[in-house]
C-alpha cells in the first residue's frame, strides 16, 4: 500500500495535468467574486479560487471552463472544507441552486473541490413533463455532461412546494437528460421531496467513489440516497459503481408517503443501471428495503454489499465492519475488502496493493474507497 502523502502527490499531479492550458483567473485576487470571474472566462479557462466563504449563487453559463479551489494544486481534502460557495442568500428565492450549470455544459466544464451548501432549489419547466418543479439544491445540472468531482456538497435542500409547483427533488445534485460525471464527492445532510442526494432523471450518468450519507427525503416519491428514474437512450445506462451509500432515511417525520414515498432507503432504480462493487449499509425507508428497482427494468447488480441484499448481485450482506462513521473506511477485518468485481477495472498503478485508503490488494475493495478513482474525501 503506498503512504497517504503518496497518494496525495500522485493526484495532485494528475489534477494539475488535467487542468485546461487557458488562462487561469483568480478569485478574490483578479475578480471579487466566482462568479465575476466566471462572467470573464473564456473556454479553456480555470477559474483558481482561494479558501474563504463565497456567499453566491454561481452559474456556469454553458463555458468549457474549470472552476476549481486550489485542491487541484495541493490535493490537500482540508483546502475543499475551507473553500465554500454558500448559496442560502440568493438574489431570487426561486433560483436559489448554490451551482447552476444548464446551458449544455460539456464535460471541459468541471467543479472541483469546494464545499457546497446553503442551497434551496431552483423553480423551472421541465422539458418532459412540462410542469414545474424545484430541483438541486446545491447543484442543477441538464442537458450536458460537466464533471462534478472532489467537492463536499451537505446541508443543501429541494422541498418547498408552492402553487403550480408540482413537486422538489435532488437535494444535492439534481442531473436531467445528461451524462454528468459525479466522482470522488460527500454528498451529505441534505434533503429532498425524492432523491435527498442525487437524482439522475432520463440520464446516463457516471456515479462513481462517492460517499454518500445521512440524506433525507422519499416522501413524494422515494428515494433517499439515490434516485435514479428513466433513459437518456436505452443503449446507455448509468454507472453506479464503488459508492459507499450509508445512513440515508426515506421518509421525513413529518411526511405522509405517496406513490414511491418512502421505498428505497438508499435508492429507487427505474433505469438502466450497472450497479457494481459499492456498500449500501443502514439506509431506513418507511416501505420497502435498501433499493426499490422496477421489475421490468432492474439494474445488473455484480459484487455488491447490501445490508438486506436478497438480489442477485448482491453478494453480501454481514456488516462492512466500518472503521469510522465520518469517513466511513472500512477497517481491515471488514469483509468488503478484496470483494469487487473481478471484471471490474483495477488499478493499473498498483503494485502488490491498492493504493491508500484502500486496504486490499490489486482486487477492488467495495465502496467509495476501492477502485482506480479511488481518493482521500475528507481530512
Amino acid at each position: 500500500m503506498l503512504h497517504p502523502s503518496t497518494t496525495l502527490a500522485l493526484g495532485a499531479v494528475a489534477l494539475l495535468a488535467a487542468l485546461p492550458a487557458g488562462r487561469t483567473r483568480r478569485v478574490p485576487a483578479d475578480y471579487p467574486t466566482i462568479q465575476a470571474a466566471i462572467d470573464s472566462a473564456e473556454p479553456g479557462d480555470t477559474v483558481l479560487v482561494a479558501p474563504g466563504r463565497y456567499v453566491e449563487n454561481i452559474r456556469f453559463e454553458g463555458k468549457g471552463i474549470v472552476v476549481a479551489s486550489e485542491y487541484v494544486q495541493t490535493h490537500d481534502p482540508a483546502v475543499i472544507g475551507r473553500t465554500v460557495i454558500d448559496g442560502s442568500h440568493p438574489r431570487h428565492p426561486d433560483t436559489a441552486s448554490v451551482v447552476l450549470m444548464i446551458d449544455q455544459e460539456d464535460t471541459t466544464a468541471k467543479l472541483i473541490g469546494f464545499t457546497v451548501t446553503g442551497g434551496r432549489g431552483t423553480v423551472w419547466t421541465d422539458a418532459r413533463q412540462k410542469a414545474q418543479y424545484r430541483e438541486g439544491g446545491g447543484v442543477l445540472c441538464e442537458l450536458g455532461s460537466p464533471v462534478i468531482e472532489h467537492n463536499v456538497i451537505e446541508d443543501n435542500r429541494a422541498v418547498e412546494v408552492g402553487p403550480g409547483i408540482l413537486s422538489a427533488g435532488g437535494g444535492g445534485i439534481r442531473c436531467g437528460y445528461a451524462e454528468p460525471i459525479i466522482r470522488n464527492n460527500v454528498i451529505r445532510n441534505n434533503r429532498g421531496e425524492y432523491g435527498g442526494g442525487v437524482v439522475l432523471y432520463h440520464s446516463a450518468g457516471t456515479v462513481q467513489n462517492n460517499l454518500i450519507a445521512a440524506n433525507s427525503g422519499g416522501a413524494g416519491h422515494g428515494g433517499s440516497g439515490l434516485w435514479v428514474v428513466g433513459a437518456l437512450s436505452y443503449r446507455l445506462r448509468n454507472l453506479i459503481e464503488q459508492n459507499t451509500i450509508v445512513g440515508n432515511v426515506a421518509v421525513l417525520p413529518d411526511s405522509t408517503p405517496t406513490q414511491l414515498g418512502g421505498k428505497g432507503g438508499a435508492m429507487i432504480a427505474f433505469a438502466p443501471i450497472l450497479f457494481r462493487n459499492n456498500v449500501v449499509w443502514g439506509n431506513r425507508s418507511g416501505v420497502g428495503g435498501q433499493i426499490q428497482h422496477s421489475k421490468r427494468l432492474p439494474p445488473e447488480l455484480k459484487a455488491n454489499l447490501v445490508q438486506d441484499g436478497a438480489e442477485p448481485g448482491a453478494d453480501l450482506t454481514t456488516d462492512p465492519a466500518f472503521a469510522d462513521t465520518v469517513h466511513y473506511y472500512l477497517s481491515p477485518r471488514s469483509p468488503a475488502v478484496d470483494r469487487g468485481d473481478s471484471a471490474s477495472p483495477s488499478d493499473p498503478a498498483a503494485s502488490a496493493r491498492a493504493r491508500a485508503p484502500a486496504l486490499g490488494k490489486r482486487r477492488a475493495d467495495l465502496g467509495a474507497y476501492g477502485g482506480p478513482e479511488s481518493a482521500v474525501l475528507l481530512p
